[in-house]
């Protein structure tokens, strides 16, 4: 039997990780027409059923549960020796991370990096999505929250506790009730979790001040817009300017912080190693 086409093959394995037509879909850039039409035709071709139809998506049968783990492992080893080949002799590491953890820790600390390393080049991907490494060129991410991302190696590198910040200004009128708490509405611990846990009650009142991330919610802090709750690397460096302070000694340590993420091939990267290193030591300091 000659083998099946490669964007059969792939059609088979972006659904059976993502477990719909349609996420299948995204992810390759066609419609999920035509990848029904190639996940037909790979199982025409093969003689198998590799997908029961239910209500809830598409799960693998037995046949398709012996090919999904080896057609994974193949087209991360062909992007990584694609990866490879087109970035290792301009010495390019791609690293994907939020914009707020980007814009307020990681570029002002690049020039160190530069200093160290200065074969080496960084291409940013901000975003708050969960990138497809693969699939996207990138090297290694740096997220945030407790380490669960199935197939991917991960090591924490700076646990998170959170601290409640504000502009100097603010910490002048605490006692007010109307003094807003801002709210990063993507935060995976917001006040009410932190009141909950012995926050201080009197808060329990304030108005609530909502947006749509990080980004956005560090702004507001230091434009002055009320309390937040911070995780410290978002706000070392405005704590140490004194553009923002510490509105309460409390601290909640909820069992989040940021990982280093990747699949295993590109992890092991010589210009991957060399930006773990130099974050790792860096966030050491």
């Amino acid at each position: 039997m000659s083998l099946p086409s490669l964007n059969a093959l792939q059609a088979a394995e972006a659904v059976g990780r993502l477990g719909s037509l349609s996420r299948a879909a995204d992810a390759l850039g066609v419609t999920p027409s035509a990848v029904s039409h190639r996940l037909r035709g790979l199982e025409q071709q093969l003689g198998l059923g590799l997908f029961e139809r239910r209500e809830a998506g598409l799960v693998p049968t037995a046949a398709g549960r012996r090919l999904l783990p080896g057609l994974s492992e193949g087209f991360q080893r062909i992007a990584a020796a694609v990866a490879e080949a087109t970035t290792q002799e301009r010495g390019t590491v791609t690293v994907t991370c939020g914009l707020a953890f980007a814009a307020k820790w990681l570029v002002p600390r690049l020039v160190g990096l530069a200093a160290r390393h200065p074969e080496l080049e960084v291409r940013l991907v901000t975003t708050s999505r969960l990138v497809e490494f693969d699939r996207e060129d990138v090297d290694l991410g740096i997220r945030f929250g407790r380490g669960r991302w199935p197939g991917l190696k991960a090591e924490l590198v700076a646990p998170q506790p959170l601290i409640p910040v504000c502009a100097p200004s603010v910490a002048a009128a605490l006692a007010d009730p109307s003094l807003p708490l801002i709210e990063d509405e993507q935060s995976l611990f917001g006040w009410d979790a932190w009141l909950a846990a012995g926050g201080p009650a009197a808060l329990a009142g304030h108005p609530r001040r909502r947006f749509p991330d990080a980004s956005l919610a560090v702004e507001a802090a230091l434009a002055g817009h009320g309390i937040w709750l911070a995780w410290p690397l978002l706000v070392e460096d405005a704590l140490q300017s004194g553009r923002l302070v510490r509105a309460f000694p409390d601290r909640i340590e909820a069992g989040l912080g940021y990982w280093l993420v990747s699949t295993p091939a590109r992890w092991r990267r010589p210009e991957a190693a060399r930006f773990r290193g130099w974050l790792t030591s860096t966030l050491g300091e």
